[in-house]
């Protein structure tokens, strides 16, 4: 069932702080708000409207069987199809309920759509709005905390596999490979295309080339990858050296642990501005005269494997018990090697909880 079963009227001050209704057009909104998965999340397969008692789920008579395992007291679903569109069936429960403003996300509707439910509601209010299921996503319950925490215990899992496979002559394509087949086997599948990185390849943050040239003795590997349980996404990277490292990697990946760790130790004594984990973590770095990320220290991770809010120096934003965010410093040296030490963490009301469990100290294979 959708995340609001029980609680439905947290919607009325959060969702619908000033419209009688949410249209909500973004998929993974329409998931966590009903519980309703399709087979092409970047298509429109279903809508929600979410009113101060009732959320409706729009969808086709492909999903007819589906949507009736999310229809209950508080949740109804509502079929659609080419003779009853979705503008149809909305105005019909505007009508309804006598719904007159209804908001919409928008980040996701198109131009086109926009002008397209203008002229089906001549009589309602549209209204955007922003972010608002987004803000809801931001805090786990138990439930999505237990997916969260399977994710990252399998992904730490996938760590060890992988490393025996780290062996002269494999490839990055192989061990992406590697990587996907064994979380699809074991988890839900992956949280995103994992990032398989050789020596100079790890200087670019999101490489994602996967080149064929055989792993040789004396290379560093960088792997950022996660599971998937239920929809929520789990996310770590570690770096690794096969043979002896260099004396730079080695320097460089012993400023990287004590960037990640310090921000790590502020959190867990309940430092809670992004902004302040963001900025210490950068001065470890510059202090090592070392070139300073060039993305966020962290960002929050939850359906989606990015989500907000972002630890990050331009803006200072709170991190609140319930949130589950990564806390990821690195270095890049352009065209000669990039580290990166990345941890998932749970924020607690007084603590932190480390999900990313692997170890983090030098691992030579």
């Amino acid at each position: 069932m959708g995340i609001f079963h029980g609680i439905i009227g947290f919607m009325r001050s959060v969702v619908l702080t000033d419209t009688d209704g949410l249209f909500v057009t973004n998929p993974t909104n329409v998931r966590y708000l009903t519980g309703f998965r399709g087979v092409s999340p970047e298509e429109r397969e279903a809508y929600a409207l979410v009113t101060t008692d009732t959320i409706y789920l729009f969808t086709s008579a492909l999903y007819r069987e589906t949507a009736k395992q999310f229809s209950g007291v508080h949740q109804k679903a509502i079929e659609i199809s080419y003779d009853h569109p979705i503008t149809a069936a909305l105005s019909e429960v505007c009508d309804k309920t006598r719904i007159k403003t209804v908001g919409f996300e928008e980040t996701n509707l198109t131009v086109w759509e926009f002008q397209t439910l203008k002229q089906s509601l001549p009589g309602i209010t549209l209204t955007p709005t922003h972010g608002r299921v987004e803000a809801l996503r931001q805090m786990k319950n138990t439930e999505e905390l237990k997916s969260t925490r399977l994710a990252a215990s399998l992904t730490d899992r996938c760590f060890a596999y992988i490393k025996q496979r780290l062996k002269p002559g494999i490839t990055e394509g192989k061990l992406a490979w590697e990587i996907e087949n064994f979380l699809n086997f074991k988890a839900g599948g992956n949280a995103f295309s994992p990032i398989v990185a050789f020596n100079e390849h790890s200087a670019m943050p999101h490489y994602h080339e996967r080149g064929n040239n055989p792993l040789r003795k004396g290379s560093l590997v960088l792997l950022d990858f996660g599971a998937k349980i239920n929809g929520y996404c789990a996310d770590m990277t570690r770096v690794v050296f096969l043979g002896t490292p260099k004396d730079a990697w080695v320097s460089t990946y012993t400023t990287v642990l004590a960037a990640n760790e310090k921000a790590l130790a502020l959190l867990k004594n309940g430092e809670r501005n992004g902004a302040t984990l963001d900025a210490v973590a950068r001065e470890v770095i510059a202090g090592a005269n070392l070139p300073v990320y060039p993305h966020s220290l962290g960002h929050a991770v939850g359906l989606e494997i990015h989500e907000a809010p972002r630890l990050t120096i331009k803006k200072a934003e709170t991190l609140k018990p319930g949130m589950i965010v990564t806390v990821e410093p690195g270095v890049y040296v352009e065209g000669t090697y990039g580290i990166r030490i990345e941890d998932l963490i749970h924020i607690n009301a007084n603590s932190i909880e480390l999900l990313s469990k692997s170890t983090k100290e030098i691992t030579i294979l």
